[in-house]
């Protein structure tokens, strides 16, 4: 497993290589579930690992979040996609899901795709935040042709966002935007359906029998194997 998200890692240097990159956390992560199923059913193996405390602080996160990359790459193919196919304002929310993954995807990637769906969803506001990231990043080339077409698109249109669509918490009064996933007076934080990248609110989904990723009940129907580990629908 570890092999794997080495692998994975450096695959995630070029980002023309994202749907490997997906692949190669989604194994690691498997293996990584193999392990789990191992050690939980060999009694002898999980004494062992009680009484001499043979997992390292490494190890324990990498078990602990072993699907993290697997989801970061997942979302954002699918931001990707829903982008090529038109559906923009789905993709701006999608690939909003990327800022919790800085750790895994290059911040450059990550801006860069939240500055494209919203110049195109006319949500100038979100595209300038994305902007003032993208300006920081460390190539001085990049950093300049970033400011420049920051200067092109804004002389144009201010840095509002044309609309902002809102989703009631179930937990409180207080609502969440759509491209956001966590209330901001209760904190209550939604996981994201892996069909669409909205924020899962209704106490009735799908979960994955193998990576435990939810979906909208309806949203699901189509798919015959998991979108996101790729495992057979039951």
């Amino acid at each position: 497993a570890k092999l794997m998200f080495k692998l994975a890692a450096k695959s995630s240097e070029s980002p023309s290589h994202a749907l490997r990159t997906k692949k190669l956390y989604v194994l690691g992560a498997m293996l990584v579930e193999q392990y789990n199923t191992h050690t939980m059913t060999d009694r002898s193996a999980l004494d062992s690992l009680v009484h001499t405390n043979s997992v390292s602080i490494e190890d324990s996160r990498l078990i602990d979040n072993a699907w993290r990359g697997a989801e970061a790459y997942h979302f954002l193919l699918l931001a990707q996609r829903q982008l090529y196919e038109g559906f923009t304002d789905a993709a701006l929310r999608t690939s909003h899901a990327l800022v919790d993954y800085e750790d895994v995807i290059p911040n450059e990637t990550i801006y860069a795709i939240i500055a494209l769906t919203a110049t195109i969803a006319r949500s100038f506001g979100t595209c300038s935040n994305a902007f003032i990231k993208l300006e920081n990043v460390e190539s001085m080339e990049a950093r300049v042709e970033y400011e420049a077409l920051a200067v092109e698109i804004f002389t144009r249109y201010p840095p509002r966002d044309s609309r902002t669509q809102k989703i009631e918490c179930t937990n409180c009064e207080g609502s969440i935007t759509d491209y956001g996933n966590t209330c901001g007076i209760c904190d209550t934080k939604y996981p994201r359906c892996i069909v669409t990248g909205a924020p899962l609110t209704s106490v009735h989904f799908w979960q994955c029998d193998t990576c435990k990723h939810r979906a909208q009940e309806t949203d699901i129907v189509s798919f015959s194997t998991c979108p996101l580990c790729h495992t057979l629908i039951a």
